[in-house]
């Protein structure tokens, strides 16, 4: 299949997509991705699609019919040439969407570019038309002015950034050509960039034995406000941050370092390294996996401790992340309801920063991290450091991703036997399929490594006697949170109910000052 894509309209952010192919049936049917790899929730990219249109070899009109919310047909017969027209609306900022306007340009074809599934596993080849004066960022090899992808998943697979004012350092780690594109304003220490890298690279490396990319793109822009995100891709990462005048700023570098090393353990663990559920990847819908405490729980924990085994991090810099990992972790109401193998079958309904249910939430992200991390010690523990989670991360890799399959729940409990006597069964039973708390655990774990677990006191006198959080807007305070149990739950308080008064007092951004005046009355009394 052949592709073209046109940035002729930046005011309107269009982005003109022309697909060439020849008909592998009668009235074949292009579908467009749901979902993105990296994001385990249905998308709707369908809703920018807009003025698709065909034509046949001879330039004819072809009729083409939607018939279903992201895959159209059209009338053509077996074997014959069709080309499909249609516009992309490109204004999704973040770094799993696509962005174009009259100053950049940034795509990720799994947002707009659509598929036969009988030629999904078949060559493709894309073909850019950019302004002049255009550098181009892209991690797909380039002949005779095509970028060619064995397939559709590594056309995907494969975004670029585009503009007038990118800015590009290459270096050589480990054999692995490196390159580090910048768009937007910022000033990089390039130096010290390409040395931190290097390090947490050869760390990677060092646990894997090698890497399975030769070449590796790290494509980021910069925002002029506050932000974060990022997302893995096979031979890139695509990342966006901000601001960007603060980059070399220590919490901010440490944050950029942070999301770095993150995504390239991504190539290893998920784009190589992949449960079976999500292998090959099948965009029509949705791809469950139960398993999602490994691809981004796992990598959670191993991206930050690859900068600290680096020596980019101290000791008390990987134990902070750790901390913020815990908070995190227990603010969240849903830790005694939902097991990491619900939140991740979960995460296509509810996951991410969909409200759900209250308190019926927990991040596999967070709570993966701290399982893998317990994991990992557990395994120390009961081998006296002979083995680690780095050797069953090493076996999978070199005989279940080199094999060219995808692996499952008893394949990583098998390789995690075969480097520890614990009864792993009863471990996935407690703390990945149940909801056991990881406190004991975790106390082990402070008297193994020399730390200790602490309970923190609560930012609020509201959270500590009610449980619940306020916020206060133009004077008046409303519930945001309540914590299971709580008080303030017991009382019939419900979210985003307004605080009036208590003992006659009127509420406003004074809540914590008058619990704290009230706090020998015998009852208070509020009305909301």
């Amino acid at each position: 299949m052949k592709y073209t894509l046109k940035f002729l309209h930046p005011a309107e952010q269009l982005i003109t997509v022309e697909i060439e192919t020849h008909s592998p049936r009668e009235n074949p049917r292009f579908f467009l991705p749901k979902w993105r790899p990296g994001r385990y929730e249905l998308q709707n990219y369908a809703q920018y699609i807009a003025d698709v249109s065909a034509t046949d070899d001879q330039n004819q009109p072809l009729k083409v019919s939607k018939c279903e919310t992201h895959v159209w047909e059209v009338e053509a017969p077996e074997g014959s040439l069709v080309r499909l027209t249609y516009h992309y609306y490109a204004n999704q900022p973040d770094a799993g969407g696509s962005f174009f306007d009259a100053d950049q340009i940034y795509v990720n074809g799994i947002n707009l570019l659509m598929y036969l599934p009988e030629l999904i596993d078949a060559p493709c080849s894309l073909r850019l038309e950019l302004p002049a004066d255009y550098e181009l960022a892209m991690p797909l090899p380039c002949k005779d002015g095509h970028y060619l992808a064995s397939d559709f998943h590594e056309l995907v697979d494969s975004p670029f950034l585009a503009g007038p004012d990118l800015i590009h350092h290459r270096f050589e780690v480990a054999g692995i050509d490196t390159h580090l594109w910048f768009q937007g304003v910022c000033r990089p220490d390039l130096s010290r960039i390409q040395h931190d890298i290097s390090a947490y690279t050869r760390a990677q490396i060092a646990l894997f034995g090698d890497c399975p990319v030769n070449t590796y793109h790290y494509l980021i822009r910069m925002l002029p406000h506050s932000y974060r995100h990022g997302v893995e891709h096979q031979q890139c990462t695509l990342i966006v941050m901000g601001p960007g005048y603060a980059l070399m700023q220590p919490e901010k570098y440490q944050s950029f370092l942070e999301i770095c090393s993150h995504e390239l353990f991504h190539t290893w663990n998920v784009k190589f390294l992949r449960p079976a559920d999500m292998w090959p990847y099948r965009y029509e819908g949705e791809n469950y996996s139960r398993l999602h405490y490994i691809t981004e729980g796992v990598t959670t924990y191993y991206g930050d401790l690859m900068i600290w085994k680096a020596g980019l991090w101290t000791w008390e810099q990987w134990v902070e992340h750790i901390n913020e990992n815990l908070n995190y972790h227990y603010q969240k109401g849903g830790k005694d309801f939902v097991s990491l193998e619900a939140a991740s079958f979960n995460s296509w309904t509810d996951g991410y920063n969909k409200p759900g249910t209250p308190n019926r939430k927990i991040s596999f992200y967070t709570k993966g991290a701290l399982v893998a991390m317990l994991m990992d010690a557990e395994i120390r523990r009961s081998t006296q450091d002979r083995h680690s989670l780095d050797d069953v991360l090493f076996d999978m890799y070199q005989h279940i991703a080199k094999a060219g399959r995808g692996y499952t729940a008893a394949d990583f409990e098998a390789c995690l036997a075969r480097y520890s006597p614990l009864d792993w069964p009863a471990f996935f039973e407690q703390y990945i399929a149940g909801t056991a708390s990881l406190e004991p655990l975790l106390e082990q774990l402070g008297e193994y490594v020399g730390l200790e677990l602490c309970q923190l006191p609560f930012l609020s006198l509201a959270e500590a006697r009610l449980g619940m959080r306020c916020t206060v807007e133009n004077g008046r305070s409303t519930i945001e949170h309540l914590m299971p149990h709580c008080p303030a739950l017991r009382a019939g308080m419900s979210l985003e109910d307004e605080l009036v008064s208590i003992n006659g007092l009127k509420i406003s951004d004074n809540l914590d000052e008058l619990l704290l005046m009230l706090e020998e009355e015998p009852q208070w009394e509020f009305h909301y």
